[in-house]
């Protein structure tokens, strides 16, 4: 089921986003996941899904748990802080999907958690990041986008 966003925000695609080729899955109110469809760019010198795959997926996913607004014409921006990505297994072929849970805000920095599937559901990566809110994002309202 996918329940996206359809904000500006949203709709613009970073050149990073269109590079390694993930998809917004699912975003919603602290809960964010993205989808990849895993290509020969996507491998290492041995031939499976390179780590910085896993990290840039648990950072998009995260980063949309945290940045999710409710609000029509408002948005919530972040950045990262931290970022840690615990390998697990190798990917098979197919679909990876990253997954974005908020954990806690604390003033303007937010914690999120989550995990890197391949499409049989076997977890490949875990991971845990800290992102700073703009000014006014850590409110659930958001701030008028720009």
């Amino acid at each position: 089921m996918t329940d996206q966003s359809t904000t500006a925000a949203h709709q613009r695609r970073s050149g990073y986003r269109t590079l390694l080729g993930y998809r917004t899955k699912a975003w919603r109110e602290g809960y964010g996941e993205v989808e990849l469809t895993i290509g020969p760019q996507h491998m290492n010198s041995i031939n499976i899904v390179h780590g910085g795959v896993y990290a840039s997926l648990l950072d998009a996913a995260l980063g949309h748990a945290v940045s999710h607004c409710a609000v029509p014409g408002n948005a919530r921006f972040s950045t990262t802080m931290s970022l840690t990505t615990t390998f697990l297994r190798a990917a098979k072929p197919g679909r990876l999907t990253g997954i974005g849970r908020m954990e806690g805000i604390e003033g303007r920095v937010v914690t999120a958690t989550g995990e890197v599937r391949d499409e049989t559901g076997a977890l490949c990566a875990v991971g845990q990041g800290s992102f700073l809110y703009f000014p006014g994002s850590e409110r659930p309202e958001g701030v008028a986008k720009r």
